[in-house]
């Protein structure tokens, strides 16, 4: 797990992520078999273990083994900003640990399509810095609702996060996300931690949201409507 002083990591260069996935379908399946074969044929030995709607990934590099989680994306139609699928590692204080994976993580996030092995392997090993890992799940937040839901609410809010040290949260605010007629949007609000303070301003804006999106890609309710909470 890398700390606030540790220097900011600046990966070498190496193949992308989404190189390795080339072929695959949208199965779970199908994108961990890729993954493996794709972590083999770059030097890097790797194997699988299915654990119903999630898989195992372990891959030996040259530091030393490191092991990570993947799922199927939520919904279909997102960008194409980032890898198809969504992925876990062992944490400590909300941040990458480096130890092994034991048992399927609480988070799962999205990576960016330009993400290389290198940088995978990083993440898995803990050498991403608070701010770095921070930045990597407000991209997740957003890529994650860049696609219509249906029967899904018209508006919620987006955690967005700013944390540069481990032993504190950081700060937070939130963004305004949107959906009408298939059309999805994002807009800056004021800044704020309190969910009720950025609805109220939402609200001036003709929106009404009760349910948040947080870093780790739950979502919360906030508040109550008439027919108890919406999700």
């Amino acid at each position: 797990m890398t700390t606030e002083t540790d220097p900011l990591v600046i990966p070498a260069i190496s193949p992308l992520v989404c190189g390795l996935l080339a072929g695959a379908s949208e199965g779970l399946i199908s994108l961990a078999e890729r993954l493996v074969t794709g972590f083999s044929h770059a030097g890097l030995p790797a194997s699988l273990q299915l654990h119903g709607d999630w898989a195992q990934i372990s891959v030996t590099a040259a530091e030393g083994p490191v092991s990570f989680a993947i799922m199927e994306q939520e919904v279909p139609g997102l960008s194409s900003g980032a890898l198809p699928l969504r992925l876990g590692v062992s944490l400590a204080f909300g941040i990458p640990s480096g130890e092994a994976l034991l048992h399927k993580p609480d988070t799962f996030f999205y990576l960016p399509a330009s993400f290389s092995v290198d940088q995978l392997v990083a993440l898995c090993r803990g050498t991403f810095s608070p701010r770095q890992f921070t930045d990597l799940l407000n991209f997740s937040v957003r890529h994650s609702m860049s696609a219509p839901r249906d029967r899904f609410p018209a508006s919620i809010l987006l955690m967005i996060a700013d944390r540069t040290q481990v032993h504190t949260v950081g700060e937070k605010h939130f963004e305004l996300w949107t959906q009408s007629r298939g059309v999805i949007d994002i807009v800056q609000l004021r800044a704020t931690n309190n969910p009720h303070e950025a609805a109220a301003e939402a609200k001036e804006m003709g929106y009404d949201p009760t349910i948040y999106r947080c870093q780790s890609g739950a979502f919360v309710p906030f508040k109550i409507t008439d027919g108890g909470p919406f999700l």
